[in-house]
């Protein structure tokens, strides 16, 4: 089960997990179904890579084309 979903446009990242939200500051803040948006597909990838680093797993990294 992923943590969080990429969305087809690559610049716009969901939490899909309750583990995902636990990651804010402070944890829990934000909830499942809320929205991280990033100005290019660059700073998404470099989320999406440090999340992996911690364990997380990202569904949609297909749109990630750039």
């Amino acid at each position: 089960m992923a943590d969080y979903r990429i969305e087809p446009d690559g610049l716009v990242i969901q939490y899909v997990s309750e583990k995902s939200t636990l990651r804010t500051s402070p944890p829990g803040r934000v909830k499942i179904g809320a929205r991280l948006a990033f100005k290019t597909q660059h700073d998404t990838r470099q989320f999406v890579v440090a999340g992996e680093r911690e364990g997380f797993v990202f569904e949609g990294k297909e749109f990630l084309t750039d």
